[in-house]
């Protein structure tokens, strides 16, 4: 009996130690690319050391790189079988990657449990061809960004702006730093009337006298003394941190290192309605976004997928609300008292969804050169928005080897 006992004690004992015992975790790297800095680098560095108390088996490498740089960076990588794990990247690179092969659908990823906490139009955003390419980490558009303690009107329409502007600039402060870059610009050429594309995305720029309008335009203000009207911007960002600019037009990814550094005195509005048609700004509406790299295994799709997981849940949502004014794509991250959040939202009721079909790549540099070849008196708006025309169709008739 007594040994029965023994024997009994013994294997309970066994069991209790591998009842204890779970496996180890194996370890895993994620490598991630961005071009994320400021408030936004901050929040995703928090955001990782927290992920990494709950995982420590996950060693997170992140490389920052210029936008202007990350897709061709990552196209080329991708394509030879490289790149990252996870990048950071806006909406309308999907359908550049997706025909290259250089992203993995997600529709598996996610269950519809999970999206019920997703803004629909921010996960419709990122749906191509009947599939999810991405995962919307936030919404955006530009909009009017003011420093209030220079401007106490806000101008209704672009007659007004130029009155305001010329009152506004006095010595070294300037009444607004314009980012003549087609994105920031898009808006006044939307709201002139020109359409990108047709119901075939072929290219329809010159339709109309919309991009002739947007032109002229903009050529008026880089000719006022009181406006500062350049592609420059990390020019127009320092000067209005320094308050050398009453106002200005960007983002919310901006204005977390606004308010560093000029607290409660920034305000976020609508632009100012274009006052030839009476139109609104319409920027182009587009999702910051996770993608996921098409050449990795399915063990490391998974593992980049509970990152993301992590990254767009409320608890991390709301640190990029608070701190980088991300406008959150997780509907239980309550905006509602935030001021400079509920401006960028009135902006986005007069925008335009950012097309993310592969035609989208054939316009950016050449409507760039034609705002570019205006402003420097180099060609006439007719002849710019002409040559832009042509110069995107011919890009367009080449993806299609035409």
């Amino acid at each position: 009996m007594k040994k029965v006992l023994v024997t009994v004690l013994l294997v309970a004992l066994i069991a209790s130690v591998f009842a204890g015992c779970k496996p180890k975790a194996q370890p895993v790297k994620l490598t991630i690319w961005h071009s994320w800095s400021g408030s936004e680098l901050d929040v995703l560095n928090e955001a990782i050391s927290l992920y990494n108390q709950k995982h420590p088996e996950v060693t997170i490498e992140q490389l920052q790189v210029p936008f202007d740089q990350l897709k061709n960076k990552y196209q080329t990588e991708a394509a030879a079988g490289g790149g990252p794990d996870i990048l950071v990247g806006p909406a309308d690179w999907i359908g550049d990657f997706t025909k290259a092969n250089l992203i993995a659908p997600l529709d598996s990823y996610f269950d519809s449990t999970f999206l019920a906490d997703y803004v629909q139009g921010a996960l419709d955003q990122v749906k191509y061809k009947g599939h999810m390419m991405a995962f919307p980490e936030s919404t955006e558009c530009v909009a009017l960004i003011y420093n209030k303690s220079l401007v106490s009107n806000l101008p209704k329409d672009t007659n007004e702006l130029i009155t305001l502007v010329d009152s506004l600039t006095k010595g070294d402060t300037y009444g607004f730093v314009y980012n003549s870059g087609f994105y920031f610009t898009a808006g006044y050429f939307f709201a002139a009337g020109m359409k990108l594309f047709d119901e075939n995305y072929n290219a329809i720029v010159n339709q109309g006298n919309g991009g002739v309008l947007a032109l002229n335009f903009l050529k008026k203000l880089a000719s006022d003394k009181h406006f500062i009207v350049a592609n420059d911007y990390g020019k127009a960002d320092s000067m209005f941190k320094e308050g050398k600019a009453a106002m200005i037009i960007n983002g919310p990814w901006a204005v977390g290192d606004y308010t560093k550094a000029l607290g409660d005195k920034v305000g976020v509005a609508p632009m100012p309605v274009f006052a030839d048609t009476g139109n609104p700004f319409a920027p182009f509406v587009n999702t910051k976004d996770f993608f996921i790299n098409a050449n990795i295994n399915e063990t490391q799709k998974k593992a980049a997928v509970d990152f993301i997981k992590f990254m767009v849940s409320a608890e991390i949502e709301q640190k990029f609300f608070e701190k980088a004014k991300h406008i959150p794509s997780n509907v239980k991250v309550n905006t509602s008292s935030d001021p400079i959040i509920s401006g960028f939202l009135e902006q986005m009721k007069t925008g335009v969804s950012m097309p993310i079909a592969p035609e989208m790549s054939a316009v950016w540099d050449p409507m760039q050169t034609a705002i570019d070849s205006v402003l420097a008196g180099k060609a006439s708006p007719q002849d710019a928005i002409n040559t832009a025309q042509n110069t995107i169709q011919n890009k367009i008739n080449a993806m299609r080897g035409q």
